[in-house]
């Protein structure tokens, strides 16, 4: 760093040197050179220089100086304090000079020029080495030097992709976290760029446990493009999709009238469309997003994952929604895991609905939704190493009930790939279980396209449809409205369809969940191994699930940069990092509501689903050390998140996990178009003849499990129903 400026400075220091020697030596006929200099330029006067008067002895004392500081420079180039006073006492002489040129003689403004280049070289030498803040960040993390111009070059590209409003903002929050934050948290006018390693480290903790969540969040903006910049990793060889190639012609030639519009290819749009158009009914999906083409993790999330993963809750800060979009939905981007729901949780339906979900009402449906996925229990060696880890430790404890989860990827091969597009194609999402043979009994899926508008007639609906053909009017018999909890409510309330449309998007429910790193040294993790394999269930603590969950570097870095105190340690030694989560079932409701067309959460979660959080964390803490671990990283904020023994993580108490410590992903979310409030137990919504809603919204309350069996039960059901009206 500041090479070119040191050397600059040592030239200087010998100039100065030569300079000092000639006054010493022969100031007269130093005087007489520069006044013929200062002649060939058209100054006149003379510049007299006597080795008698005291102006002569403090110039020889300031070049001596001169030649001190400048050789200080040289030797530290990177210390601000020699450069700042060399420049201020070069500023200073070629003031002094100019001022003798306008009251002495003009002779004089030779020195003011060549010591105002001075300056200006000493300048925009140390300018022109100063490194931006993006560097020093890509250095902090650990990348190579000579990677770092590819790097940078990276960076901007990412920045790039952002939306309008997120690419102005970086520049901006770059310059306040270089320019103010050492300033406000260190008490140093040095710019951020310009610190020392260890300064740089200290501001960039302060920054990521800052008491402010804004302060918290500007870090982190600032930080990930960098992170996604270094830990991106190379995209995997890919299946082919039984649907590429064949849903651009149906975008560019889109049907007029349908029997069955459905808004939505997840786990609540597909399996009604396959199952009305195996029927003989035409049928029409409308799906926002595109096919998902296994791609680097970091891209799929870019691409595929609402608001790139960032859909914050507005009330904590802490909270994340997760949700996908794409053909397919959701189940193209998640973990494969399929659980029936809890009869529990069934009871609680039917003691609001007046159903018998309870007592089997919801079998045929729930058999069918798992044969077409081909839901199986795959075999133990595919496993990932976290999973296996954790299974010893459970053990290690004495506690027994650790159970393989059932999965919908009958030839799973273990690519540790399921929630950013399986490359295989082994894992059946909807777009490969219901869809291609939904088109192949002739219905059409509208991808790229947004329904925008909706109006019920006397005996159809109206849908508008956008995309990039412009706008087209499709008419249907009956809409199915399964855009997912999160955009359900908008095209509720936009077009104020049904007699509770004010009542969408309220009582948001979620499957908050974290997850903790530990740290073997002889691991050696790897992408293989089904990510989310193995589940527990601890007996005292009903509403918590043990699922496990590991991924690429690239996606965990953004949290890891949140709770680590120390980043670079743990990402540096990711590939020995075992993972494992905990999810609960919420006690807290929130709301999805719409600002310009996009969706924002409100959710703040509740001190008991934290303090239920805080006790999966220590036993997952507990299983690891018992495991072998040496080190713990906990998903915690503004509190101790580093643990290394056993004894220490004994020694948390669930009481001392709040919301406001813990960062959360909320999965699942559920409920803003509940059954019994917005839509009847038909799903019909109420209010209307023909409009309909089948996704994760109509949960009166969480199934108690990964709710995509749930969801498609539900629309196998409502495909029967809507056939059997239709064909009355």
């Amino acid at each position: 760093m500041y090479r070119l400026y040191g050397k600059i400075a040592r030239v200087w220091s010998v100039v100065f040197a030569a300079v000092g020697v000639f006054l010493l030596v022969i100031p007269g006929a130093f005087g007489e050179g520069l006044t013929r200099l200062a002649g060939t330029q058209g100054l006149d006067g003379a510049i007299e220089i006597r080795g008698d008067d005291l102006g002569y002895v403090l110039s020889l004392s300031l070049m001596g100086t001169l030649v001190l500081l400048a050789h200080l420079s040289a030797s530290a180039p990177a210390e601000p304090r020699p450069y700042w006073v060399l420049l201020t006492a070069k500023g200073c002489s070629t003031a002094g000079f100019a001022y003798l040129a306008i009251a002495a003689a003009p002779a004089w403004w030779i020195c003011a020029a060549a010591d105002g280049f001075v300056a200006l070289s000493l300048w925009a030498a140390r300018r022109r080495d100063r490194p931006t803040f993006v560097t020093r960040l890509l250095a902090w993390i650990g990348a190579p030097g000579d990677r770092i111009p590819a790097y940078l070059a990276q960076v901007s590209r990412q920045v790039r992709r952002y939306r309008l409003a997120a690419r102005w903002c970086y520049p901006l929050v770059l310059w306040c976290l270089d320019f103010w934050a050492p300033l406000l948290l260190l008490g140093t006018w040095r710019r951020g760029s310009e610190l020392e390693d260890k300064n740089l480290d200290f501001l960039l903790r302060r920054l990521r446990s800052h008491h402010w969540v804004s302060v918290r969040l500007a870090a982190l903006f600032a930080l990930l493009p960098p992170i996604e910049s270094v830990t991106l990793e190379r995209p995997p060889l890919r299946a082919p999709h039984p649907l590429e190639g064949r849903l651009d012609a149906h975008a560019v030639r889109p049907p007029e009238f349908v029997d069955v519009a459905v808004i939505g290819s997840g786990a609540g749009g597909a399996p009604v469309a396959w199952s009305l158009a195996c029927k003989g009914f035409r049928v029409a999906v409308i799906e926002k997003g595109d096919l998902v083409r296994p791609d680097a993790a970091l891209r799929i999330v870019e691409k595929h994952y609402v608001a790139r993963g960032m859909l914050m809750a507005v009330d904590s800060k802490n909270t994340l929604v997760m949700a996908g979009q794409a053909v397919g939905g959701t189940t193209t981007i998640n973990s494969g895991t399929c659980l029936r729901p809890h009869r529990e949780c069934l009871q609680e339906w039917d003691n609001v609905l007046g159903t018998a979900f309870a007592r089997g009402e919801l079998n045929p449906w729930l058999d069918l939704a798992e044969e077409k996925l081909g839901v199986t229990v795959p075999p133990r060696e595919l496993l990932s190493r976290s999973a296996m880890l954790f299974e010893n430790g459970l053990r290690t404890l004495g506690l027994a009930g650790a159970y393989v989860l059932p999965r919908s990827a009958p030839t799973c091969q273990g690519s540790g790939r399921c929630c950013f597009g399986c490359p295989t194609g082994a894992k059946r999402s909807t777009d490969l279980a219901f869809l291609p043979e939904a088109v192949d009994a002739g219905a059409w899926i509208l991808s790229r396209s947004r329904a925008c508008g909706i109006r019920q007639g006397t005996d159809h609906v109206s849908v508008t449809v956008e995309n990039r053909q412009g706008r087209h009017e499709l008419r249907c018999r009956h809409l199915v409205i399964a855009a997912g909890a999160i955009f359900t409510p908008g095209l509720l309330r936009r077009n104020r369809v049904g007699e509770y449309w004010k009542e969408a998007g309220r009582r948001l429910k979620i499957h908050p969940a974290t997850k903790v790193f530990a740290y073997f040294p002889r691991l050696n993790h790897g992408e293989g191994g089904i990510p989310q394999g193995l589940g527990y269930r601890p007996p005292e603590l009903p509403r918590v699930t043990l699922e496990g969950i590991h991924t690429p570097r690239g996606v965990a870095a953004p949290m890891l940069a949140m709770v680590s105190p120390d980043l670079r340690w743990w990402l540096d030694r990711y590939d020995h990092l075992a993972s494992f989560g905990v999810m609960i079932r919420d006690r807290q409701t929130g709301q999805v509501f719409e600002v310009g067309g996009r969706p924002w959460i409100r959710y703040r979660l509740d001190e008991e689903d934290a303090r239920d959080l805080g006790a999966g964390i220590r036993l997952m803490a507990e299983a690891f050390f018992a495991a072998g671990a040496r080190r713990l990283l906990l998903p915690t904020i503004r509190m101790n998140s580093e643990l290394r023994s056993l004894v220490e993580a004994r020694r948390l108490e669930a009481r001392a996990f709040t919301p406001d410590h813990l960062l959360v992903a909320g999965f699942h979310p559920q409920g803003t178009a509940g059954m019994g409030r917005v839509v009847d137990a038909n799903l019909r919504v109420i209010g209307t003849d023909r409009i309909w809603v089948c996704d994760a919204s109509v949960f009166p309350e969480s199934p108690g499990v990964n709710p995509q069996v749930t969801i498609m039960a539900l629309s196998l059901r409502l495909g029967d129903h809507l056939a059997s009206l239709m064909e009355a």
